[in-house]
């Protein structure tokens, strides 16, 4: 799915986009939901404060109530004040006890003989105390009403004396924490620092420990709710989350208890997260839609390098594509790049396709070469043939003449006729040898010129070598050729400077040969023209026609040697034709490599002219008439290594000059290559 770089693109800024609107949205909703929460605080705490004031203030006026009977302590009949005190402060009861077990009622009441005020809670706890106590509220059994007793003790140094009281209904703290209503659903208790729950909405609540209406609310929580500065509890009451915040009742150990709704006290929240949610989606869908159409936009020119590239690569290899280059930013500048680097492999194609042809060519005429000398060497094989078996006629004769030596003297017209016949045969030995001598001569330039073919055919391929090495990864196939093509061209160096030294060494031994025949003439010479005095000098022609047989014989074994060399020289010619042939095959594969690609027509000049028909049939004479252009076409970078310098090379004989060149395109050798360095085209 995240292959493709438009989908990483769009996700990526899809994702930009949804992280930035969370982290917005959070950031909104931490500062609304801090100052929601604050308000919320604030509300509560200023909610219980109120309600608890007035509980206070209700508190403060029973106090008054029972500080103003205090007098009544004194009186013999206090009932009369009583009265007035219950009805005016709607007392459920006001009363006096003493510490002489008297008591006084504000209304009659049947109390049994043995009743004791000073056995009474509400006793002690004044007793024990140096100010107005207040008793823990109780049910009152007849009224089912929560009932709260407020006491004060006349003391008379460390005595008490008596205990002024009053019994009050707490409806009206009751009704107070009911209309507390925080939120819609929430509400208000009030319960003692005991955990006892003093007033609820719940009557059935009244009196019961206050875990019963939520199991954390215990004595150290409900200190904590009281805490200034504290923030409010959460609290799970029913089947609701509840937040809670709790104010204490001054000069009592109650604590007032707002509890709101959470759900409904935050409700704001969750209308911002609400909004938050639908502003997103929305934002997403558009981010989505404006993402797309935008990196689809950008995405058009990767996709045409992509399909220009597919396109090479699938098997058209079309080089002649070119990007449009729209704008400057980054997109324009790779098409330009691209565009850039298919000029510059194509023009090296082209380079690599024309130096291919260079080769077919080459190797076409280096073939054809081989033909000819081939045919040539065929025909001073059969010369040699000839020339061998004259030589055997010839020692036949000089053999005849040693035994007509002996009987000269009785056959001496004989003698002269065979001396006759002696010289004729003797003089066209001359004119063979002639012949052979002139053959010889004219293989000697032909391995020259095989020589120099040789020499260009390493060139040709030392440069197609370097091309390759420019091409990289392409010309790699063809780099394997040339090197192949290298070897088969040292090999036929080699084989052409074998050839040439037998070929000299063959010209010597004719040369030897054609002064022995020559000497044979001229003492057939002789023998003619002192055939007269054979009588007198019979022993000197017997000598003379010993020492023929022996030169005859060294000749014949000569001419048997140069046959030989002949045919060797015949199969190395075979071996450079195939080796054309070989070479011719592999430029037309590397033709075939080539046209893989489609490179358009090649309107550019080349670093070389291409080979004209003249020059071409100008043959190896041509390649040392320009060697500084030769010079000028080395690669630049490229370091000379030192070479011996050629030795000079004979004249070709007007067959071999009028045959064709081995290549279109040569390089200098003999003194004008004293640098020894390759040729590029």
């Amino acid at each position: 799915m995240f292959d493709s770089i438009k989908t990483r693109l769009i996700s990526l800024s899809i994702a930009v986009v949804v992280f930035t609107l969370l982290a917005a949205t959070a950031a909104n909703y931490i500062i609304v939901r801090n100052h929601t929460q604050s308000q919320v605080l604030s509300s509560l705490n200023e909610l219980a404060s109120a309600r608890s004031a007035t509980i206070a203030q209700w508190i403060n006026t029973q106090r008054n109530i029972v500080n103003a009977i205090l007098p009544t302590a004194a009186m013999t009949d206090p009932q009369p004040q009583l009265i007035q005190a219950a009805k005016s402060g709607e007392l459920q009861s006001a009363y006096v006890g003493h510490a002489d077990k008297r008591m006084y009622f504000n209304a009659e009441e049947s109390l049994p003989p043995d009743y004791d005020p000073t056995s009474r809670p509400w006793y002690k706890l004044a007793a024990a105390s140096n100010s107005l106590v207040l008793t823990e509220p109780y049910m009152d059994a007849s009224r089912n009403q929560l009932v709260v007793t407020f006491a004060l003790a006349v003391k008379d140094g460390a005595s008490t004396k008596a205990v002024v009281a009053s019994d009050v209904f707490l409806n009206e703290v009751v009704n107070t924490v009911k209309a507390i209503k925080p939120t819609p659903n929430g509400f208000a208790f009030l319960v003692s620092n005991k955990g006892v729950i003093i007033a609820h909405p719940d009557s059935k609540l009244s009196l019961k420990p206050v875990t019963e209406l939520a199991a954390g609310l215990d004595a150290k929580a409900l200190k904590q709710l009281q805490e200034s500065g504290a923030n409010w509890q959460e609290a799970r009451i029913g089947d609701g989350d509840f937040l809670l915040r709790g104010v204490a009742i001054p000069n009592t150990d109650w604590v007032l208890v707002a509890a709101a709704d959470k759900s409904e006290a935050l409700q704001s929240l969750s209308a911002l997260l609400r909004a938050a949610a639908v502003v997103l989606l929305v934002v997403l869908v558009l981010a989505v839609v404006l993402m797309t159409t935008v990196v689809a936009t950008l995405m058009r020119g990767i996709d045409r390098i992509r399909a220009a590239l597919d396109e090479i690569s699938a098997g058209g290899g079309d080089l002649t594509q070119r990007l449009p280059e729209v704008g400057r930013d980054e997109l324009a500048r790779i098409a330009a790049s691209f565009n850039l680097f298919a000029e510059k492999i194509q023009h090296i194609l082209l380079d690599v396709r024309s130096a291919s042809n260079s080769i077919t060519t080459a190797s076409t005429e280096i073939a054809i070469g081989s033909q000819d000398l081939s045919q040539r060497t065929e025909q001073t094989a059969a010369n040699l043939e000839e020339a061998a078996s004259s030589m055997e006629e010839l020692t036949g004769t000089v053999r005849q003449t040693a035994d007509a030596a002996l009987t000269a003297n009785q056959l001496a017209s004989s003698a002269s006729s065979a001396a006759a016949k002696g010289g004729d045969v003797v003089n066209q030995v001359v004119r063979t040898m002639d012949e052979i001598n002139n053959s010889s001569k004219k293989i000697n330039d032909i391995i020259g010129v095989i020589d120099g073919i040789a020499f260009q055919t390493n060139i040709l391929a030392l440069n197609a070598a370097v091309e390759a090495a420019r091409a990289g990864e392409q010309g790699r196939g063809f780099a394997v050729v040339a090197s192949e093509v290298r070897s088969l061209a040292q090999r036929s160096a080699e084989a052409a400077k074998e050839i040439k030294g037998l070929i000299g060494a063959s010209v010597d031994r004719v040369e030897v040969g054609s002064k022995l025949v020559e000497a044979a003439g001229a003492s057939m010479t002789d023998i003619v023209a002192s055939v007269q005095r054979v009588t007198d000098i019979i022993g000197e022609i017997t000598a003379a026609a010993s020492e023929q047989s022996d030169g005859i014989g060294q000749v014949n074994g000569a001419v048997v040697h140069l046959d030989q060399m002949t045919q060797q020289n015949a199969a190395l010619v075979e071996q450079s034709a195939a080796a054309a042939e070989s070479l011719k095959d592999q430029a037309r594969r590397l033709t075939e490599v080539v046209s893989v690609f489609r490179l358009g027509n090649d309107e550019r000049s080349l670093s070389r002219p291409a080979p004209s028909p003249s020059s071409a049939a100008a043959g190896s004479a041509a390649s040392t008439a320009t060697p500084a252009a030769a010079k000028s076409f080395k690669p630049s970078g490229f370091k000379a290594s030192p070479a011996k310098a050629s030795p000079p090379k004979p004249a070709p004989s007007p067959k071999a000059a009028a045959a064709p060149a081995p290549a279109p395109v040569t390089a200098a050798a003999g003194k004008d290559d004293d640098e020894g360095d390759w040729q590029s085209f």
